[in-house]
């Protein structure tokens, strides 16, 4: 068919738009997609952890780091850490790997060790201008059994490691009475300078911590010198730091932690600490507890958010694993209250066992959930394709801003892209979405006519234009031209079909156009 560009008359005021949590743009990072490469391995488990990392190399766009914990350099399962340099869009422009045999990490890993069970960004712990991140290789054998450790890499702009320390039952200083089976390490997260020492300290779980009962978990609060040793600590469990006999056997409570900042306004960081398997409305539906903490490490008061607890009257399945990923993703929609992503690995679609889904949750200041939005496929114009046993949002994180939108990294592991359980990562870009049937016409149209080439078009009649965005029909974001200092825009890559073209104007309303290729 001969292609004719030409717009639908139709001038229209004051546009409703959806709420910025809708999915506008999306990637797929996996084997041989994503610009990722063909590396992985059948059960590499790529996408167990995600974190984002700001901008590591300085090129303006923020990475992410991921973990692929069945990796096999070195030894069977050592694991092994990807950091993904992101172009705009959300895909890789290149990697760098950090296992047994690559980016210059020098660590003793064994066999079964996983490293990469979970990934934080740290910061820059000790002001040298580089930036760390925790590692946790939760079936680390130092001492016992799957005691656990914790590693804190230093690494350097190209992604390499450029120096390490270790925290186990042996090394770091750490001298709590870790038993076989803790598997210390499964969480780490960065909380600040919490004591007021100078140094900045970590939070570091053990999901199968027996203290009260089987498998019922704990949260270390480890407070750091300045070689990343372990000054002392303060345990949270069933029986230490302020829980007070809350927890059951076989909850997991330190599945997941997140620094989420302070949200009841007493001057101190709270965390949400995720305990998976809680049973509140059926088996291992999953929780996670707000915790106010005190700066010694124990925890003051605490808000639980489970199928029955908290204000949150999502519906939840069976084996549902609510709360397995936890990240702070800031205050989302400017009405000062704050987000927390929280995945469900086990979500159903339609009886799907394993399908995955995550939630955005609105935090009121006493913990409990004031609104929420989930994401899987089909949901909030996300229609990526995710099957049954994916396992999406087995991981989230939140990556800050690739371009003007914010950004969450979700995990996938046991997706069978490329093979079985390579795994993938999803990168999802958040913002508004315009839907042509939100639009209500006005009668002064104004007409815009297509240059000669019919594949440009040109705004003669309007003045002040700052910004112009493309959706396509559905929606969701194509191109956004940003500074806008000419008339004339080129839309010969479209494909033929129907746009919507919003047009943002210095100290005015926007506008939006219905436009038509043929």
């Amino acid at each position: 068919m001969h292609r004719l560009l030409f717009f639908i008359a139709g001038l229209f005021i004051n546009p409703t738009f959806a709420q910025i949590y809708d999915v506008t743009i999306y990637e797929k990072i996996g084997f041989e997609i994503g610009g990722f490469g063909d590396g992985l391995d059948n059960e590499d488990w790529f996408g167990y952890a995600v974190e984002g990392i700001g901008d590591l190399n300085g090129d303006g766009i923020n990475d992410v780091a991921a973990s692929a914990i069945k990796d096999d350099d070195g030894g069977f399962n050592h694991g092994a850490v990807y950091i993904l340099f992101l172009n705009a869009e959300g895909s890789v422009a290149s990697f760098q790997k950090i296992s047994d045999t690559e980016g210059g990490f020098g660590g003793q890993l064994d066999e079964w060790d996983i490293f990469g069970t979970s990934i934080s960004y740290l910061g820059d712990l000790n002001n040298d201008g580089l930036i760390e991140i925790g590692v946790g290789a939760e079936y680390d054998g130092d001492g016992g059994y799957w005691h656990g450790a914790a590693w804190i890499l230093t690494l350097n702009t190209d992604g390499t490691v450029n120096s390490y320390a270790k925290i186990s039952d042996t090394e770091g200083g750490f001298d709590a009475p870790l038993d076989d089976e803790d598997v210390f390490g499964t969480d780490i997260e960065s909380i600040g300078d919490l004591d007021g020492d100078g140094f900045k300290d970590i939070a570091v779980s053990a999901r199968r911590d027996p203290d009260g009962g089987s498998d019922r978990g704990a949260v270390y609060i480890l407070f750091l010198n300045g070689d990343f040793s372990v000054k002392n600590y303060q345990k949270i469990s069933d029986t230490q730091g302020g829980l007070n006999g809350i927890l059951e056997e076989g909850d997991y409570f330190g599945g997941s932690i997140a620094n989420i900042g302070d949200i009841n306004g007493d001057g101190i960081i709270d965390l949400a600490v995720g305990a998976y398997r809680d049973d509140d409305g059926g088996l291992n539906r999953g929780a996670i507890y707000i915790l106010f903490m005190n700066t010694d490490g124990t925890v003051d008061s605490l808000q639980k958010i489970s199928d029955i607890s908290g204000n949150f009257d999502a519906e939840f399945n069976d084996e549902m694993f609510f709360g397995k990923s936890i990240d702070l993703m800031g205050d989302l929609n400017g009405d000062e209250m704050m987000e927390i992503a929280v995945g469900a690995r086990g979500y159903q679609n339609n009886g799907a066992f394993n399908f995955g889904a995550f939630y955005i949750l609105n935090l009121n200041n006493d913990g409990t959930v004031n609104s929420y939005v989930k994401y899987t496929e089909g949901l909030q114009h996300f229609d990526g394709d995710i099957d049954e046993e994916d396992s999406f949002g087995f991981s989230v994180s939140n990556i800050g801003k690739l371009t003007e939108k914010n950004c969450i990294a979700v995990g996938a592991f046991s997706d069978d892209e490329g093979g079985f359980e390579k795994g993938s990562v999803w990168i999802l870009q958040l913002g508004e979405i315009l839907s042509i049937e939100e639009i209500v016409p006005e009668s002064n149209a104004i007409f815009l006519y297509p240059n000669p080439s019919r594949n440009s078009f040109s705004l003669n009649e309007i003045e002040g234009v700052s910004n112009i965005k493309i959706f396509d029909i559905n929606g969701r974001e194509i191109v956004s031209y940003d500074n806008v200092n000419t008339n004339l825009f080129d839309v010969s890559y479209l494909p033929v079909g129907e746009y919507i073209v919003r047009i943002a104007i210095e100290d005015k309303n926007s506008r939006s156009f219905k436009l038509v290729k043929q």
